[in-house]
């Protein structure tokens, strides 16, 4: 199964696999081979050996250029991001109800910030997998959590945002600590202002937050005390619009990153919501992307996507140089996760 237990959830993916054998019906041709892309490299591959990957799901990159990477086993892998040898490998210690879905990088000590969405926790590892500290507990109440899936830290590190969904779609604030301090969202699980925010960041001067609206399509731009202040994009195919995004990751040019699970690309945004082009398109080839889940951006530039349902990540050195803001997509049919 999908990560996400709730039967609305399903009726949704039902319906997209439904609207993906309709497109099929009607001819669309599937994608083919194109022209090599510079500066394009591919990390692993299907499997459960140190460098292979069973779905990666989330993506960071520290200051010494450290790629870590969690995938659908419960797996932390980290890789040397030039060269994109593996180095080292853990597992959480539980991951039979499912694993996270949500991985951001400190600021300030380089450290990993996980949500571990079916175990109801945050997680703080150093890149060496020692586990630093840990909290939260199942619960809809404030400060408890029924599936997180992401924590955005500040600039300077005191105050951690973490992302929730389940009966209640809300964004909480802590401490870094983990006292919890406030909240903001809907009681509701099926409200329409917030439908499974999945993953946020920050602005560079801590006073926006970027929530992604994944059941919406949208990001969702909020001050600190959380007014929403605007949204950026909406629902679609074409170009400068959002399918089902799934991450958002910020670069040093000021661009926010979005990785779209269902159009199987990564579009670029400003913080006021300006198109920055696209790249990628669904398939299997380098290249092309299958229901991605991650994007990270690194300190050079680097961009790296966890190629999720093509069981790999995909790193352009210089991504600048292949957005585009004509893009053409399909939607991708998903695959039943267990």
């Amino acid at each position: 199964m999908f990560d996400n237990p709730d039967p609305a959830r399903r009726i949704w993916w039902a319906g997209s696999v439904a609207g993906c054998m309709v497109a099929l019906l009607l001819g669309c041709a599937p994608p083919r081979e194109g022209d090599p892309i510079s500066g394009l490299r591919v990390i692993g591959e299907a499997g459960r050996q140190p460098g292979q990957f069973s779905r990666p799901r989330a993506v960071g990159i520290t200051s010494n250029l450290d790629l870590v990477v969690i995938d659908r086993t419960g797996r932390i892998q980290v890789f040397d991001l030039p060269s994109g040898e593996f180095t080292r490998q853990w597992w959480l210690d539980e991951f039979e109800n499912g694993t996270p879905t949500g991985l951001s990088i400190d600021p300030t000590d380089d450290t990993l910030w996980i949500a571990d969405t079916h175990y109801h926790r945050i997680l703080q590892y150093n890149v060496e997998g020692d586990l630093l500290f840990s909290f939260g507990e199942e619960g809809i109440d404030r400060g408890q959590f029924l599936f997180p899936t992401d924590v955005g830290v500040s600039p300077d590190g005191k105050i951690l945002w973490v992302t929730d969904y389940g009966r209640r779609n809300r964004v909480m604030k802590f401490t870094r600590e983990g006292e919890y301090i406030m909240e903001f969202g809907e009681e509701e699980w099926h409200n329409a202002d917030l439908n499974r925010p999945q993953s946020i960041v920050t602005s560079p001067d801590g006073l926006e937050l970027f929530v992604i609206d994944a059941g919406n399509s949208r990001v969702n731009v909020y001050n600190h005390d959380g007014e929403l202040l605007r949204r950026i994009a909406m629902e679609g195919d074409e170009p400068g619009r959002l399918k089902y995004p799934m991450d958002i990751s910020l670069g040093p040019d000021g661009l926010l990153y979005i990785a779209e699970y269902e159009n199987c690309r990564i579009s670029r945004f400003s913080f006021d919501g300006e198109f920055h082009g696209s790249w990628g398109k669904p398939g299997r080839f380098e290249g092309s992307l299958f229901a991605p889940w991650g994007v990270a951006i690194g300190p050079g530039g680097q961009m790296v996507i966890a190629d999720t349902n093509n069981q790999r990540l995909q790193v352009i050195d210089r991504p600048d140089r292949h957005f585009s803001v004509v893009s053409s997509t399909s939607i991708a049919m998903a695959e039943e996760e267990e």
